[in-house]
């Protein structure tokens, strides 16, 4: 079963030990959806242009730390099999504030 856009996953952390979580940017029209998702990074650290994680920015679910924020500029893909667990669900609103940013930061000027 494929883990829908929105998800909120643990899976391997990419410059540190352990696992983090990542939110699933990418959705059913991406080639490979199911084997590979497009995601983007959760850090507690608050930086300019992360969109921030409350715990009413999820529908189901919960984060270790709040407030958290997705990362829209720091993109990495995972194979399945990679995928620890899924912990949570965003709402369309705080799914669509992380699209924006992405977009924003990869259109093309």
């Amino acid at each position: 079963m494929a883990y829908a856009q929105g998800s909120i996953i643990l899976a391997p952390a990419t410059f540190k030990r352990g696992v983090q979580p990542y939110l699933i940017v990418s959705n059913q029209n991406r080639p490979f959806n199911g084997d590979r998702y497009t995601v983007a990074v959760i850090t507690s650290t608050e930086r300019q242009r992360a969109v921030e994680l409350v715990a009413t920015s999820l529908t189901e679910g919960e984060l270790k730390t709040y407030p958290s924020y997705v990362n829209p500029w720091s993109l990495h893909v995972f194979p399945d099999q990679e995928i620890v667990k899924r912990v949570a669900q965003v709402d369309e609103e705080t799914m669509d504030a992380v699209a924006t940013e992405i977009y924003e930061l990869t259109r093309v000027l």
